[in-house]
């Protein structure tokens, strides 16, 4: 057996909070072979002053929005960053579910990238968001539970890892087709027979309560209203985790160039004037306060971004400290916040038996910071030192 013993550090995850221990990887498997005061490895690395902190999740994202080659320099910057999982949340650009998405994914299995799991296509309703968004279909319609089921079974046969499903408008159009509660009480149930994560992009609570009686048992978004206090306490009962996606809310909005506006049909022109005059700052603060009353009952709360078009500009991705922060204004504790990108995320994504905490047989996703972690969450910024499954990718 080959090992690593990374030396003099600190160790701080979910459960543990600034404990001095020394770590030894087993090099050969990529897992932590052991964890305690003077260990020796094949290999030693110092790594005094600093602080190791499992490989952080970002659990909403969509890496696939353009062109797929593109999309290994933003995990390889993921990955140098310290965020070594994503959760793809529903193909941004629907033409690539069946042009190699998931033989694409093998191809970057690598140390150096950070980590994909997917839910593939989303399940909708039919002509229903996430289904079609512009002229591309995006999402897979369905108007029964024996459709959804048969999408549900042939994705996962396919190499997905979990199931999203969405209620919302499509272009702030009220008549907009919604999943009836059949079809949801059969997505969920499929998916809990199958043993997989299930989620459902979500952004008003009037959406909120028929996915919540539907059994769905993740929510991939803090909702952007009020959400009713008796239905915040069914979801605290039921246990239900919230990927929370607060930094995506109040996020800048490139303008559209010219020539684009002047091509676009009037029901276009409507639809963007609509979502311009939203009060997006007004949202924030709610989904912030949603989050807080959450927390306060027991909820679970999970961090994601929502990032997408990374193709277009790798470079931004990254650790996600604006949602860290905003997190920490909702009122959780920084331990908790961790715990929110690291064992919370781990335990939604059904991969906690090998991710997101430090302990003995899990695996070596480890990185190193010099500063103390503190609410301003400003020492993930400069993530020292990264080991992605056993494999040193980064060392100051």
């Amino acid at each position: 057996m080959s090992t690593i013993c990374l030396k003099n550090a600190r160790l701080s995850d979910g459960t543990l909070w600034n404990v001095r221990a020394d770590v030894l990887v087993d090099a050969a498997e990529g897992q932590i072979a052991a964890i305690g005061p003077d260990l020796a490895g094949d290999e030693t690395i110092d790594l005094t002053g600093c602080t190791i902190l499992p490989g952080l999740f970002d659990a909403h994202v969509h890496v696939v929005t353009g062109q797929i080659e593109y999309n290994d320099v933003a995990l390889k910057n993921w990955a140098r960053a310290g965020v070594l999982t994503v959760r793809d949340l529903g193909l941004g650009d629907g033409s690539h579910a069946g042009d190699g998405y998931l033989a694409w994914r093998e191809t970057v299995r690598r140390p150096d990238c950070a980590e994909i799991l997917t839910a593939g296509q989303a399940i909708a309703a039919r002509g229903g968001y996430m289904h079609r968004m512009g002229p591309s279909e995006n999402g897979i319609g369905v108007t029964s539970p024996e459709e959804a089921r048969a999408a549900i079974l042939k994705q996962l046969a396919d190499g997905c890892d979990g199931v999203k499903t969405a209620m919302d408008l499509d272009g702030m159009r009220e008549d907009t087709p919604q999943l009836s509660p059949e079809i949801l009480r059969t997505i969920a149930e499929t998916a809990k027979s199958m043993n997989v994560w299930c989620c459902a992009h979500v952004l008003q609570s009037r959406f909120l309560r028929p996915l919540v009686e539907g059994g769905i048992p993740e929510m991939a978004h803090m909702v952007t209203d009020p959400i009713p206090e008796d239905l915040l306490d069914e979801m605290a009962a039921r246990r239900i985790p919230v990927t929370c996606t607060l930094q995506a809310i109040n996020a800048p909005r490139p303008p559209l160039p010219p020539e684009a506006l002047a091509s676009m049909p009037p029901e276009m022109k409507e639809m963007i004037a609509k979502l311009e005059a939203i009060d997006t700052v007004q949202q924030e603060r709610d989904a912030v306060d949603n989050a807080r009353r959450y927390h306060e009952k027991g909820g679970m709360l999970v961090l994601g971004t929502d990032t997408m078009r990374m193709e277009l500009n790798p470079e931004a991705v990254g650790v996600p400290v604006k949602e860290f922060r905003l997190m920490y204004e909702a009122g959780l504790t920084v331990q908790e916040v961790l715990a929110a990108a690291t064992c919370n995320a781990a335990r939604v994504c059904k991969v906690d038996d090998r991710l997101g905490s430090i302990e003995v047989g899990k695996q070596a996703n480890l990185i190193a910071i010099r500063s103390p972690l503190d609410e301003t969450f400003e020492a993930l910024t400069h993530v020292e030192f990264v080991m992605n499954r056993g494999v040193v990718i980064k060392q100051a």
